[in-house]
């Protein structure tokens, strides 16, 4: 019976202190994961509120380079009376490649899609430019390949450029709107 009692004793003491181990162990561990998530939501919190600045800022830069290389703004920044076709060619094709370089960077902060329409539609104007004064003789004057490459941007409707401001406008409406 010694044994027993002192079995029964030994119980007594050790499943409470079991039982209190366990109860603070599971509290503690409830309290650190709050406040592990707590910290989480802060920390994602405080990151998009740095980001979304530069984002915005990309998607602003990008609309930008979009009026920049427009067939209109490249003809009206680019044309000088007296040069050839081929001379406006090759300046409206470098200002396109020169702004392109610029804002490489900018597609870190906006979604693959949206970087892809970009690209697209810079291809589409510099097809566009290259087609119009392939169809030129060479004796055109930039006037000829201005000429060319509005009539061509009227037959077509909507320009490229257009799409892709519109596109992103949408896209900055989903993640700011």
């Amino acid at each position: 019976m010694d044994a027993l009692n002192l079995f029964l004793d030994i119980i007594k003491y050790v499943l409470p202190a079991i039982v209190v181990f366990f109860t603070a162990y599971f509290i503690l561990k409830n309290q650190s994961d709050e406040n592990l998530s707590k910290l989480r939501l802060e920390l994602r919190q405080q990151s998009q509120n740095q980001i979304s600045p530069v984002k915005l800022q990309a998607y602003e830069r990008l609309v930008l380079f979009l009026e920049r290389i427009s067939p209109q703004q490249l003809i009206l920044s680019d044309n000088q009376p007296g040069i050839s076709a081929t001379a406006l060619r090759f300046t409206m094709l470098g200002h396109i490649q020169q702004e392109f370089n610029y804002n490489l960077s900018q597609q870190v902060y906006i979604s693959n899609q949206a970087w892809n329409v970009i690209r697209v539609v810079k291809e589409q104007v510099i097809a566009l430019i290259n087609n119009c004064a392939s169809e030129l003789p060479e004796s055109a004057t930039s006037t000829d390949l201005s000429r060319a490459i509005i009539e061509r941007l009227m037959a077509n409707g909507e320009q490229p450029t257009d799409k892709a401001i519109n596109f992103l406008k949408a896209e900055v409406g989903l993640y700011f709107g």
